[in-house]
């Protein structure tokens, strides 16, 4: 097999880096794939196509009728984060290692253009013995954080009950004001560093992307048109897999169960569009968080191998 590696080009490239994140997953093999939501969440949020053909590199096969996606790695900038996903047909062979050598070649270079002295993995977890066998051939030690991150997930079967408070009621995100809402919650319960025009009028171009559904942007307002709790759903259909990504409360609304209404109104929403089971991931240091979800019946399906490389 002949591979060769470019640069992102365009939304096509995109088509194809989504299927082979659902691809991964479908076959079932332990190896780490992100959420396609994940995907389009990181290049959407917002558009910038300029920023994804620095971000991203793909490896496309060149020796058939019709090159083919065979990996891609991406830059997640927000996060200074590195992942490399290859299709499962690669995963531990040759290529896999050929691979392996190039994505670190780039990612060395593009930490540096960024002022970065590490590399590491987001989307690797413990169960890719082979992707932990690769980088710790490469130099990657194992980052000592305590605890280590879960990735939380439940069957979406039986959902739980949950009521919504006097005062409060749910809505899509389909006009700019909900949006400016929607947005005004997030940037006050992340504590966001960017000023809020500039957050804004990221957020305000995201909803106006390809991969935006207003329809999959929750938002709990409160009685007096103040937004309140906000969650961002996004479907797998082909492995029935629904994400959250993000979910929050605005400060001055915390401690009243919100987060419980939006994502039982979420798990309602995947359930109907065909989904078995929702994931969602988090810093288990954020103990609100933790007690948020296992309130919910999510539990950890597995863990984030944190591994980094000093450069």
């Amino acid at each position: 097999m002949n591979i060769r590696a470019r640069p992102y080009r365009d939304g096509a490239d995109l088509v194809a880096m989504r299927q082979l994140l659902i691809q991964g997953k479908r076959a079932n093999i332990p190896a780490s794939y992100m959420h396609p939501g994940c995907l389009d969440w990181a290049t959407h949020c917002p558009p910038d196509e300029q920023k994804n053909r620095r971000n991203i590199l793909v490896w496309e096969r060149i020796d058939g009728n019709r090159p083919a996606l065979e990996a891609w790695a991406i830059f997640a900038h927000r996060e200074g984060s590195f992942d490399l996903f290859v299709h499962p047909t690669l995963h531990g062979t040759a290529q896999h290692e050929r691979v392996m050598d190039e994505y670190l070649v780039w990612a060395e270079v593009r930490a540096r253009e960024a002022g970065l002295d590490t590399i590491w993995p987001f989307w690797a977890m413990d169960y890719d013995q082979v992707l932990d066998r690769l980088m710790k051939a490469r130099g990657f030690v194992a980052d000592p954080a305590s605890p280590v991150p879960p990735l939380f997930e439940r069957s979406l079967d039986v959902l739980p009950d949950v009521l919504l408070p006097t005062g409060f009621s749910v809505h899509n995100v389909e006009s700019i004001d909900a949006g400016r809402q929607r947005a005004d919650v997030a940037y006050n319960a992340f504590q966001y560093r960017a000023n809020w025009d500039s957050y804004w009028a990221d957020y305000a171009q995201f909803m106006r992307s390809a991969v935006y559904d207003g329809k999959r942007d929750l938002l709990v307002r409160y009685a007096d048109g103040r937004g309140a709790s906000a969650s961002t759903l996004w479907f797998d259909p082909i492995n029935a897999v629904g994400l959250f990504e993000p979910v929050c409360t605005h400060p001055d609304f915390q401690g009243r169960g919100l987060a419980k209404v939006v994502m039982t109104e979420g798990m309602r929403r995947m359930q109907s569009a065909g989904m078995r089971r929702a994931i969602v991931g988090f810093d288990p240091s954020n103990v609100a968080a933790l007690a948020l979800y296992s309130s919910l019946g999510f539990s950890a399906s597995c863990y984030f191998s944190l591994a980094q490389k000093k450069i």
